[in-house]
C-alpha cells in the first residue's frame, strides 16, 4: 500500500522539477537602458525577462555613428533562491572575420539574496559600442557568458553593421528630385520632361 504514494510522490517531485524555467541569458541591444528598465518593471516581470525579444525598443544592428548598449537579461532564476547567488558576466566582441575585438571580463554583476523571489534579474553594469567608420560592414557578435560560481549559462547575439546606416550610401532609397531645370543644350534622348 505505501508503493504507490511514493510513486505518486516521486511523480509530484518530477513534474515540478521537469516544469521549471531553465536559465536563460539574453543581451538586448538598446540605445536606453532606462526605457528598457521601465519595460521590464520594477521587479522585472519574469514573462518580459523570458521573452526581450518584444522589446519596441530593441536595435536589431549596430547604427553608425551612435553607441548602443549592450544590457544583460537573466531569467528563469529558481524562486525562492536556495543560497546567494552572485551573478558574473563575461562579454567579448567578434568582427565580421570571427576575430575578438575586445573583452569586458567580470564586466556585470549582481547578487540574489537567499530566499528572493526574483525570477528575472537585468544586470546593472552595462557594456557600450561605437563603431566607428572604418569598421569592415558585416555581422558582429556580442558573445555573453553569466555564472553563478557553479554554473554557466551563454548567449550569443549577431548585430549587423554596415553601409545602409551610412547617409549617402548606395543601398539608401533613392530620392525623386522635382522641379530641376533642363540643361542649357536639353536633356538629351532620355529627357521625358516634355513629352
Amino acid at each position: 500500500m505505501k508503493t504507490p504514494h511514493l510513486l505518486f510522490a516521486i511523480g509530484l517531485a518530477l513534474s515540478a522539477v521537469c516544469h521549471a524555467q531553465p536559465v536563460k541569458v539574453s543581451v538586448v541591444p538598446v540605445e536606453s537602458v532606462d526605457d528598457l528598465k521601465r519595460w521590464l518593471g520594477n521587479p522585472v516581470d519574469p514573462t518580459r525577462a523570458a521573452s526581450p525579444g518584444a522589446y519596441p525598443g530593441r536595435l536589431s544592428q549596430l547604427p553608425f555613428g551612435r553607441k548602443t548598449l549592450l544590457p544583460i537579461v537573466v531569467s528563469g532564476l529558481p524562486s525562492p533562491a536556495p543560497q546567494t547567488m552572485q551573478l558574473v558576466a563575461d562579454v567579448e566582441i567578434l568582427g565580421t572575420d570571427g576575430r575578438s575585438l575586445g573583452t569586458s571580463p567580470r564586466c556585470c554583476q549582481a547578487t540574489i539574496a537567499r530566499g528572493s523571489n526574483e525570477r528575472a534579474v537585468l544586470l546593472p553594469s552595462t557594456v557600450i559600442v561605437e563603431p566607428e567608420a572604418g569598421h569592415r560592414k558585416g555581422s558582429y557578435t556580442v558573445r555573453v557568458s553569466v555564472t553563478d560560481g557553479t554554473q554557466t549559462w551563454t548567449t550569443s547575439q549577431v548585430l549587423p553593421y554596415g553601409e545602409s546606416d551610412m547617409p549617402g550610401s548606395s543601398s539608401e532609397a533613392p530620392r525623386l528630385r522635382m522641379n530641376v531645370p533642363p540643361g542649357p543644350e536639353g536633356g538629351g534622348p532620355g529627357d521625358k520632361r516634355d513629352a
